[in-house]
């Protein structure tokens, strides 16, 4: 779907933070496990430009206090960055659900208009 300026609609940025900060708050994990997990919320994650981008998401966070991370080296292979939400993450993931719960309302009410519409 496009909206009026033509570009698609989709998951901005804000939403993509607020999955991966529910998804580490869920299990700790590394950045492909991340991306995987991702799909659950039909965002797909398939190829480097994406998961660069999806790098610079978690970085961002991390600037910003919400979670931390640390290397794995033990695990075979190489070493892993493991991401861990932090308890201002928790708050920041708590106080995103009043202000999401409010917009789901926003937009049952613009369905109902809707639904309204196509009676006439």
């Amino acid at each position: 779907m496009r909206n009026m300026r033509g570009s698609r609609m989709g998951m901005g940025r804000p939403w993509i933070e607020l999955y991966l900060l529910l998804l580490i708050a869920e299990k700790p994990a590394h950045g492909y496990e991340l991306s995987t997990r991702l799909e659950e919320f039909e965002v797909p994650i398939f190829s480097v430009g994406q998961m660069g981008n999806l790098y610079r998401v978690l970085s961002n966070i991390e600037e910003m206090g919400l979670i931390t991370s640390e290397w794995d080296t033990e695990e075979a292979g190489p070493a892993r960055k493991i991401y861990r939400i932090t308890t201002p993450g928790l708050e920041y993931l708590k106080n995103a659900e009043m202000r999401i719960r409010r917009f789901r309302d926003n937009i049952d009410g613009f369905l109902k208009r809707i639904e309204q519409l196509k009676k006439v």
